[in-house]
Formats: structure tokens, C-alpha cells, sequence
């Protein structure tokens, strides 16, 4: 089987037209003439994870997060993307991403973290536009048990060992909630029209806070944080694909915690305020 070959099978359950515009799906790097011996899924490519599929013995990383997506100047080992590409290349390693395609699955990123929380999903925040049944972006679902913001914010950070932001929406108890992993800050409106009580998302800029205060109670659980089931997740979607099309094949999901941010100790200082004439 081949890198194609590969991505063609996973568009039967990953159709590439359900991705939000602009995302950068597929094939990213093929070795020339490689036939597929071993598959490691991953979050997102990095040295870290090359060196993962060389000593596992896999010859293709599927990545949730396109190596590729902006156009590219250049290939310089100072950077990570191009040294990562040349390494894949010099290493005979394929490179396929997903990413939204994922995301949008009924089974996929979005409706696996809502399990993770204890949400129970009604239906996709954005529906696909192709109506495909339960394709979409975002889950709008509830909770079982209403609960205070607080124990939300705690569930959260608990289940996701993060460090929540967020704000106070209008209602102190929650129970229907919107839901977008990574970055889904610019579907806040979207959130606000569903009913929902509050928006978990992540990549939340500040004054984005300023917007939902007030009107929904944002958290902001972390871009990784979200998404870190996700390698274990792909991995058991192909590991079903290959298995019905009766193809064998070794998938590993990977196992190195790929984000880059360090998070201290949160600390609330008082900040004197003072006049000097």
C-alpha cells in the first residue's frame, strides 16, 4: 500500500470535503516508490516523533496536524518544519494528515472529548454542509447533572490535566454546553446562538473574553490539552479501515507528548495601585 493508497482509504470515513476551508489535508511527504510496512499516528509531526517511527519501525506517520500548511520558502534545518520534511524524505517516511476531517467525524475528535468530559452530545455545533448524519464541527450536548461553573472549570482541568481560563457567562449552574477542540475561539457566536451555557475551546485571546463575558461562560482548556487523545483515537479509526478491507498492517498510536508550552504554578498577585505627585 502506498501513501495515496492509504489516504484514499481513510477518505471513506475522513471525507475531505467535510474540513474547513483553507485546511491542508493528505499526502505531504512520499518518498519515491514506498510501499507502507508500519503506521505511527501522532497529534503532530516532530524530531521527537520521527525518532518514535524510526525505532518502531514505521514508515508512515499519519498526523492530525498538517506538517504543511503554510507555503513554504524554503527547507532549512533551523526550522522545524523543513528539517522535519527533509528528515521524512532522507528517512524514507510518508507524512499524511487529516486534521478536520477528524474533527468533524461522529466518532471523531470532538464527539471523543465530549465523552472525556461527561457531556452527552445532541448534535454538531456547525452541521455538515453536506448533511452527511453526524458530520459536523463542535458538539452541542449536555450535561447529566447541572453543576456550578467551578466544578466545571475543576472537571475540566482534572479529566484534561490542564490549567483552565475562562470567564463568567450569564447563568452561575451549567448544563448544555458547546464544545470545539483546539482552536474554535471564532465560533464563539455560533456557541452563543446554540443556547448553550458555556463554550470549552482553546486558543482564546483576550479580548475574546472581553466578547463573552457576560453572555457565555468561556474556557479556554488548552490547543494540546484537547487534543492529546487524538493519536490513540486515529490509530483505532485505520486500525478498523484496514482490518474491514482485510489489508494488515502494524498501527501505533505515539506516545511522545508533542507540545512545546510549559505551564508554572498559577499565582494571583495584588497589584498596588499608587499616585506620585
Amino acid at each position: 500500500m502506498t501513501a495515496q493508497e492509504l489516504y484514499q482509504l481513510l477518505q471513506t470515513e475522513l471525507p475531505c470535503d467535510e474540513a474547513m476551508a483553507g485546511d491542508r489535508l493528505g499526502v505531504q511527504v512520499e518518498p519515491p516508490a514506498l510501499t507502507i510496512s508500519g503506521i505511527l499516528t501522532c497529534l503532530e509531526v516532530t524530531d521527537a516523533v520521527l525518532d518514535e517511527a524510526e525505532r518502531r519501525g514505521c514508515n508512515c506517520i499519519v498526523t492530525f496536524h498538517p506538517l504543511i500548511f503554510s507555503p513554504l520558502e524554503s527547507l532549512r534545518p533551523f526550522d522545524r518544519v523543513g528539517r522535519c520534511i527533509m528528515r521524512a524524505v532522507t528517512s524514507r517516511i510518508a507524512i499524511v494528515s487529516v486534521h478536520t476531517t477528524l474533527d468533524a467525524h461522529p466518532d471523531g475528535t470532538n464527539a471523543t472529548l465530549a465523552q472525556m468530559l461527561g457531556i452527552i452530545p445532541e448534535r454538531p455545533l456547525l452541521p455538515s454542509p453536506h448533511r452527511r448524519h453526524g458530520y459536523g464541527i463542535g458538539i452541542v450536548g449536555r450535561l447529566a447533572e447541572a453543576m456550578p461553573l467551578e466544578d466545571l472549570v475543576r472537571l475540566v482541568g482534572e479529566r484534561l490535566g490542564t490549567t483552565v481560563r475562562y470567564c463568567v457567562g450569564t447563568r452561575d449552574t451549567i448544563e448544555r454546553i458547546a464544545l470545539v477542540a483546539g482552536s474554535g475561539a471564532s465560533l464563539l457566536d455560533a456557541a452563543i446562538e446554540a443556547g448553550a451555557d458555556a463554550f470549552i475551546t482553546a486558543d482564546v485571546k483576550y479580548h475574546t473574553f472581553h466578547r463573552a463575558a457576560g453572555h457565555i461562560a468561556l474556557l479556554d482548556a488548552g490547543h494540546f490539552e484537547m487534543e492529546q487523545h487524538v493519536p490513540q483515537l486515529l490509530a483505532q479509526l485505520i486500525e478498523r479501515l484496514l482490518e474491514r478491507h482485510g489489508i494488515r498492517l502494524g498501527v501505533t498510536p505515539s506516545s511522545v507528548r508533542t507540545t512545546p508550552v510549559h505551564v508554572e504554578v498559577p499565582l494571583t498577585i495584588e497589584i498596588e495601585r499608587s499616585t506620585t505627585s
